[in-house]
């Protein structure tokens, strides 16, 4: 995570980060290059490629994050991402692709990507299997940075550091995935495995960025449902990319599955609070907020997060059996 380097009280617990992601004097990084969304469990496909089309219809989705509110430069990720179903051969298969920024101070990482998953119909739910391909690339813009004056020298400004006035850098890298979904009427479970590749981002200013494989694992079940579709909905969130791990934990109300409501925790992080409603021409909406619990709370308000997606029926040929997603999709 990098950031503009100016010298400030506020932005001095960001320059910690600068330092421990880039070394200021040149060195190797570790990134994990996931999309850190509150609402993971409303972008499937874009966790994993296996869930794309899993669901029998088209969807497009359009999020925005604006993480920890009140510090300057603060993460930024965008998203828009597609999948649907199609039928080739007497089987049905998902497609997908997804454009994903993430931006901090001088760093945007973009991720591009395409999938595809096959689908299995199962007595009581859906198995895919899936893969996905595509190009992570990272851009360092040493110009948005501006040193200290040559009177305020300390640990973290260095007027003639080469990475703080060099030249605007990007690089770019092949990246792929694999993943399998399952999905029934009351149950989801995901695995995904990202960035099996290891893509590796050397920059000109001799720093390198490694992107860690990682493992997604989401999971949810509906329990409770009653004539009036109200329903409790449980659900997990783990990733690591096995050198530092974050779990996920929360709870869904969900109301004629038109209204929703949940809250949870990110365990040594945030407290969350999402809400979201599904409208009659297919369109669903969530926000969702996070309140910082860790020592960066002195520092920002909290986060927020909006999702938009929009669902419809693209191939009249279906499967005989199809599975409604129990993530209110």
């Amino acid at each position: 995570m990098l950031i503009d380097v100016c010298f400030c009280p506020r932005t001095r617990t960001l320059l910690v980060f600068f330092c421990l992601i880039c070394t200021l004097t040149g060195g190797v990084a570790s990134a994990q290059n996931e999309p850190n969304f509150t609402g993971c469990h409303l972008l499937p496909s874009v966790v994993n490629p296996a869930a794309a089309g899993a669901s029998g219809l088209a969807a497009v989705t359009a999020a925005f994050r604006q993480q920890w509110v009140g510090f300057d430069d603060a993460p930024q990720s965008m998203l828009i991402a597609a999948d649907m179903q199609v039928s080739f051969l007497k089987n049905f298969h998902g497609v997908g692709v997804l454009a994903l920024q993430d931006k901090a101070g001088a760093m945007t990482n973009i991720n591009l990507a395409a999938a595809y998953s096959f689908h299995i119909y199962l007595d009581k739910g859906i198995l895919a299997l899936g893969a996905r391909f595509g190009a992570v690339n990272a851009k360092f813009s040493a110009s948005d940075l501006h040193t200290a004056p040559s009177e305020v020298q300390d640990g973290y400004h260095q007027e003639t550091d080469p990475l703080l006035n060099g030249n605007d850098d990007s690089q770019t890298a092949f990246d792929a995935g694999l993943g399998a979904f399952y999905q029934s009427d009351n149950a989801f479970i995901s695995l995904a495995l990202q960035h099996l590749t290891a893509p590796k981002l050397a920059l000109k200013s001799d720093a390198q960025i490694n992107v860690r494989p990682a493992l997604n694992v989401n999971a949810g079940r509906l329990l409770g449902k009653d004539v009036k579709q109200r329903s409790f909905e449980p659900r997990l969130a783990f990733m690591t990319d096995f050198a530092s791990w974050q779990l996920e934990l929360s709870a869904a109300a969900n109301f004629n599955r038109f209204f929703w409501f949940a809250l949870g925790a990110r365990i040594q992080d945030a407290l969350l609070a999402q809400t979201g409603v599904r409208l009659r021409n297919g369109l669903d909406l969530s926000y969702a907020y996070d309140l910082s619990l860790s020592k960066l709370k002195r520092y920002n308000t909290g986060s927020h997060e909006i999702i938009a997606r929009y669902s419809f029926d693209f191939d009249r040929q279906k499967p005989d059996k199809r599975y409604k997603s129990v993530r209110i999709l």
